[in-house]
């Protein structure tokens, strides 16, 4: 090979080395590539099997979430269900205790007015006795099942219910309530299952079949094709039964072969009725197996990016070590120290650290460089510092005399040109009350420079509209202690400002319909010039009906358009109130006598009127308790005189609802 392309390994000349001695220990040491994949492999083991072991966790807890909301469903439906039945009977009992019982033609308007007609009827008897005392027009013979249910309600003051029996070839259930504890006499009553009991199959997906059984495991409602299975008996009954417990869950063989879990929930006050939901075991697996497997391949997809970014990385690492050490091997010599401990030795950081040992020299020659320029940098510095502490969005200095010398930033904020700010132009963007407040701040800050500004005031922006900031800034001094300039920044506080405001306003306000809440009746209750006024109290009947059958959503939208209609009819000078729940309270203004008792008959008029809400006719009425503001002293108690609106509102609905009612003297000494 010619002398002129020959690479030496040899040292520069004048150049001290002892690269012989480390020959040895450079040739046996492993490359620093073979470090980082051993590496890797070290660190992907453990968070493998932690996965694995994490994959099969949450395998398991998918798999008991979905159980639990089988048994979820179950629980609410029977809850549901035995709220409808005791619902029923205290629809009975009530009858029971106070109805007219003077002729068949009575049952049965009780009947009708229920919504129960034929096949229902309703029969009154003594226990022991094989005739009715009296019967409905369409009421069939008494069986035996209905003899014995009527001496179970005589010795127990609940409800009794009967388990699924056949009358006239049609499937009924009875159910039978005491007239009064010393009455010898039973009300039964007998109609199908589905007007005793129904299902709500909306609450489950569509494979889940969901179904309502006696306690001798006869169907009494289906969620699919219930007129053909009433009556019949569920598969697997006596499986249900070896569960041995009020709810759980099992597995059971389908007619077909295939595979289905059953959950169910025991109605407690009924003779064993129990409510029973049923998924294909294929369906049940694929709810939690579907999300474990999407984990799955996540995971390795993430294992797969983290593997190959590994290698990018470890790529990039080497390649500039790589470099040097290739470098360093044409120019330099090899040395290194050797301790008294066993050293790690790789190729190329051995290689390196000869390099960087020779470029430390280069870089203590720069040091003193670099003090000269710390010197020049120490005025800025403590600028730096200020507007650091500040922390802006928008930067300005100001000379002693509050004039801009530069702003940074303004355009973006104001919408004009940062030189349109400078001297006095920026105090044009102030809003007027706040540039009154910063005029009355600058005489002591413009002299004594120990004072820092800090002051929230609004801003016009680039849209005209005003915007609130925070301004904060501290003087900076020369040799002499006197003020040579201001330093500070604009803070951008607008969406603070905003969230107290709202806080304010929802601890004066309720926030389902928007009306003031009762904290403003704490103040005292007065009119305008101190004329008369009254304090009406409304308590909205049947509510409480509606909230129960069509839910709170629907109670929540019933609230609102009720709080609407009270806005439509109210004065500018009236105060309306939401005091909670289905309460309301209206202070009328300059009233009298005959005023509050018109706006009160106008209230019950507009809030009796039949409502629409989410496609549903909701009926609702209203009783209203009137107490006036005569007497000085009445306005200077609210909780007074609330309790007197209070007293007139019972004394309204003992008078029968939808009715209002002035407080007298003798409602507050108890008179009645």
């Amino acid at each position: 090979m010619p002398a002129s392309s020959a690479q030496t390994l040899l040292p520069a000349e004048g150049m001290d080395t002892n690269g012989p001695a480390l020959e040895p220990m450079v040739a046996g040491a492993r490359s620093l590539s073979t470090y980082l994949v051993l590496l890797m492999l070290a660190a992907a083991l453990p968070i493998l099997a932690a996965g694995i072991y994490t994959v099969q966790h949450v395998a398991q807890s998918y798999r008991d979430s979905s159980l639990n909301r089988m048994l979820d469903i179950t629980s609410n439906l029977g809850q549901a269900a035995e709220s409808d039945l005791l619902n029923r009977a205290g629809m009975l009992q009530s009858f029971a205790a106070d109805g007219d019982f003077s002729s068949p033609r009575t049952l049965d308007r009780w009947l009708r007015l229920t919504g129960m007609a034929a096949p229902s009827s309703l029969v009154l008897l003594r226990p022991g006795q094989t005739q009715a005392d009296m019967a409905s027009t369409a009421a069939p013979a008494l069986l035996p099942v209905q003899l014995a249910l009527a001496q179970e309600a005589l010795r127990s003051s609940a409800p009794a219910f009967s388990q699924l029996f056949f009358q006239d070839g049609q499937a009924a259930v009875a159910m039978a309530v005491r007239l009064g504890a010393a009455s010898p006499q039973v009300l039964v009553l007998t109609t199908p299952p589905a007007e005793m009991v129904s299902i709500a199959p909306s609450q489950a997906s569509d494979s889940v079949l969901i179904a309502i059984t006696d306690g001798e495991g006869r169907i009494l409602a289906r969620s699919a094709q219930a007129e053909r299975f009433i009556g019949t008996t569920v598969p697997d009954w006596a499986r249900l039964q070896a569960v041995g417990a009020n709810r759980g869950s099992f597995e059971a063989l389908r007619a077909d072969g295939g595979q289905v879990i059953f959950s169910f929930y025991q109605l407690p006050k009924t003779p064993g009725w129990v409510v029973v939901a049923g998924e294909p075991l294929e369906a049940f697996n694929a709810r939690w197996q579907t999300p474990v497997t999407h984990i799955v391949l996540a995971s390795l997809f993430a294992l797969a990016i983290a593997g190959l970014l590994c290698a990018w990385v470890s790529r990039q690492l080497l390649r500039p070590i790589r470099q040097l050490t290739i470098s360093t091997r044409t120019g330099a010599s090899y040395a290194a120290a050797t301790g008294g401990g066993q050293v790690l030795v790789v190729q190329e950081y051995e290689i390196l650290r000869q390099s960087l040992s020779r470029a430390r020299a280069r870089i203590e020659s720069t040091l003193a460089a670099q003090k000269q320029a710390a010197a020049a940098l120490a005025a800025s510095e403590q600028r730096a510092r200020t507007l650091a502490h500040a922390g802006a969005s928008v930067q300005w200095s100001l000379d002693a005399k509050g004039r801009a010398l530069s702003i940074v930033g303004w355009q973006a904020l104001g919408g004009t040109p940062d030189a349109q700010a400078l001297q006095l132009g920026w105090l044009r963007h102030v809003h007027p009350e706040d540039a009154a407040q910063l005029q009355n701040q600058a005489v002591p800050l413009l002299t004594d420079p120990r004072h820092t500004l800090d002051v929230e005031l609004r801003l016009r922006t680039q849209d005209g509209a005003w915007r609130w900031m925070r301004a904060r800034g501290a003087a900076i001094v020369d040799e002499q202690q006197r003020i040579s300039e201001w330093l500070g920044v604009l803070e951008d506080v607008d969406d603070r400002k905003r969230a107290q405001a709202e806080v304010a306003y929802l601890a004066l306000h309720d926030p389902l319909t928007g009306l003031p809440n009762r904290s403003l009746l704490q103040k005292p209750i007065c009119s305008p010039g101190g004329t008369a006024g009254a304090l009406l109290y409304l308590d909205l009947d049947r509510f409480k009906q509606v909230n129960d059958t069509l839910g709170h959503a629907t109670g929540d939208a019933l609230l609102c358009a009720v709080a609407e209609r009270l806005r439509e009819l109210l004065r500018d000078t009236d105060l309306v109130v939401r005091m909670g729940g289905d309460e309301f309270c209206i202070v009328q203004n300059a009233s009298s006598a005959q005023a509050a008792a018109s706006l009160a008959q106008r209230v019950i008029d507009k809030l009796s009127a039949d409502y629409v809400i989410e496609g549903q006719r909701v009926s609702i009425g209203v009783s209203v308790g009137i107490a006036l503001l005569t007497q000085p002293s009445d306005t200077q108690d609210p909780d007074g005189l609330l309790r007197k609106a209070d007293r007139a509102l019972y004394q309204a609905k003992q008078q029968g609802r939808g009715r209002y009612a002035f407080y007298t003297e003798a409602l507050g000494s108890g008179s009645p």
